[in-house]
């Protein structure tokens, strides 16, 4: 049987445990987590329950569902989701359901609209724009849509045709 013995000092195991714990803050700090990373979809898609946490991220977000965006948001402002919904809160959230996302549970709550305009479209309509519905850092709708007299509202995950004949 072989003993080792050493003589530690107070202070020697106050410092190692100062330095351990500094070596796992560090590491800690460094690591990417889950919450910070975008999660992207086998065909390239940041997964829409992602954390968006800046602006980056947001503008990430629609670049690799196929959107051409201006980098800078057209407007930022905080939004009251309605308690009760109407036909036209019924369809917007079938669209919402139809990629994935539930505007349902934040009925009643305030959440941040970030707008972007979209710098082409691929039928060549102009003034067609993004929205990105967020709450707490999480995607809770998205959409396209033009305010057209004969506009349209989709997803950000459905990709209109390209209009052939221009």
């Amino acid at each position: 049987m072989i003993v080792f013995a050493a003589k530690v000092s107070v202070k020697k195991v106050v410092a190692g445990a100062l330095a351990v714990g500094a070596v796992v803050l560090g590491v800690a700090l460094f690591v990417p987590t889950a919450d910070t990373m975008l999660v992207q979809t086998a065909s390239g898609e940041i997964d829409l329950n992602s954390k968006l946490k800046n602006n980056e991220q947001r503008v990430a977000l629609l670049e690799s569902y196929g959107w051409k965006v201006n980098p800078e948001p057209r407007s930022e402002r905080e939004v009251q989701i309605p308690k009760t919904f109407d036909d036209t809160y019924q369809a917007y959230n079938a669209i919402q359901l139809g990629q994935g996302l539930d505007l349902a549970p934040y009925q009643g709550k305030r959440a941040t609209l970030y707008t972007y305009e979209l710098t082409e479209y691929p039928t060549g309509e102009e003034g067609v724009i993004a929205n990105l519905l967020i709450r707490r850092n999480q995607l809770i709708a998205a959409d396209i849509s033009s305010a057209e007299a004969n506009g349209f509202v989709h997803g950000i995950t459905e990709m209109p045709e390209t209009d052939s004949t221009q």
